[in-house]
């Protein structure tokens, strides 16, 4: 079994009051840890001399590596991201409450 991944907590996490029912609905979104790498890969995608490339033949295509490649690669920069928000307080401490929350 592999190991848990430290995600940094709910990046949207929302309430909203139930339809139906007389209490409320709790969302949490997305992990930050996702929210960082989908931002590190919107990153990636958008550079010029990045992953994808124009040519000639099919307009663009990826070069120099593959989709699993930029997949890890924008996993690794969000696993940084997360490390350096605070190093001296605890990843768990940050993600306790959602009102607390940044």
């Amino acid at each position: 079994m592999s190991e848990r991944v430290e995600d940094g907590g709910p990046a949207f996490p929302s309430t909203e009051d139930h339809p139906n029912y007389d209490f409320p609905m709790h969302h949490l979104g997305m992990s930050l840890r996702d929210w960082f790498a989908g931002q590190a890969l919107a990153g990636l995608l958008a550079n010029p001399g990045g992953p994808f490339q124009a040519n000639d033949r099919d307009g663009w295509d990826i070069v120099n590596c593959t989709l699993d490649d930029v997949a890890r690669l924008s996993y690794q920069a969000s696993d940084a991201m997360l490390a350096a928000r605070s190093p001296s307080e605890p990843l768990n401490a940050r993600t306790q409450g959602v009102e607390g929350g940044r």
